[in-house]
């Protein structure tokens, strides 16, 4: 909960105070939340992990409120099931890799680049200027409701 959610925010807090000074016309804050923070996602045993997410994205759309007066735009991203240095041996596990499988319509596992990255270099960028208060999913489609695990198609 510290490093998720008091972390987060208090890096965010320092930053935008500098964003804000610099007047240089606003800037961009993207906090990484999970797709563990939403309904589709929940797992046994992650009750700290899921309640952190879901409160940084809270967070992220009160600061977007409180900071877009500043131009200061604040988004979250929620990543779903990625190869990364954490997963690496999770992935590997047949039975893991078969339920996600199943539950992720493009049958597949995200990489940072460029599933994250494409949408973090949107949210920093100008033509993002009308964005914040948004959490952008990033999931092969997990958390939709009503995934078919089996298909009559």
């Amino acid at each position: 909960f510290n490093t998720n959610l008091r972390g987060a925010w208090l890096v965010s807090k320092y930053v935008c105070r500098r964003m804000r000074d610099a007047k240089q016309g606003g800037g961009s804050v993207i906090n990484i939340s999970s797709a563990a923070a939403l309904n589709r996602a929940l797992l046994p045993g992650s009750l700290a992990y899921a309640s952190s997410k879901i409160a940084l994205d809270m967070v992220t759309k009160i600061m977007a409120l409180e900071l877009g007066v500043d131009k200061i735009r604040v988004n979250s991203i929620a990543p779903g099931v990625f190869k990364s240095e954490i997963t690496e041996n999770l992935v590997q596990q047949k039975r893991f890799h078969n339920a996600v499988f199943k539950a992720v319509p493009l049958r597949t596992f995200g990489t940072t680049d460029p599933a994250l990255t494409s949408v973090v270099r949107y949210l920093i960028h100008n033509s993002s200027q009308y964005v914040s208060g948004n959490v952008f999913i990033v999931d092969g489609g997990g958390t939709l409701p009503g995934v078919p695990i089996f298909s009559s198609l």
